[in-house]
């Protein structure tokens, strides 16, 4: 009997950790759903580098799926990469870690121009916001863009 009520415990212990205590850990791969834009639901984002060198603590880049960006060339976006968010931030933009994969995004020429600014002193652009209200931003122009068309 007592094997019983130490499962039921551990299951309601799990069941009340909030969403960012399961985001603790970032993996590259992962796809998760996040707060998303009301015309982009089934928008997802995964996870392509972790980087834990800047002042601001660990550096999410993150690439999205499924997006509808107007960009200023008129073409639409349906994807964007590679996107630098604090940890913070992520954690209060995912929702549900949905599945894993290999096939990731191209982020090495913009974590390269990242990595470049960070080691000549600079401030290089990181995300402390949701990925909604950075993705608005882009959209709208006040921030430099980084996409895949």
């Amino acid at each position: 009997m007592n094997k019983y009520i130490l499962c039921w415990l551990g299951c309601c212990a799990m069941m009340a950790v909030p969403v960012g205590a399961f985001a603790e850990n970032y993996q590259i791969g992962q796809v998760w759903t996040y707060k998303t834009r009301s015309q982009e639901p089934d928008s997802t984002l995964t996870i392509l580098r972790v980087d834990n060198t800047s002042k601001l603590g660990p550096v999410v880049f993150v690439g999205l799926q499924d997006v509808r960006v107007l960009h200023p060339s008129g073409k639409v976006l349906s994807s964007m990469s590679p996107l630098p968010f604090t940890k913070d931030a992520l954690d209060k933009s995912v929702v549900k870690l949905v599945g894993k994969t290999d096939k990731l995004m191209r982020s090495d020429f913009g974590y390269q121009k990242w990595k470049e600014a960070q080691t000549a002193g600079k401030k290089p652009p990181t995300y402390t916001k949701s990925v909604a209200e950075i993705v608005t931003a882009l959209e709208n122009g006040y921030i430099g863009i980084s996409a895949q068309p």
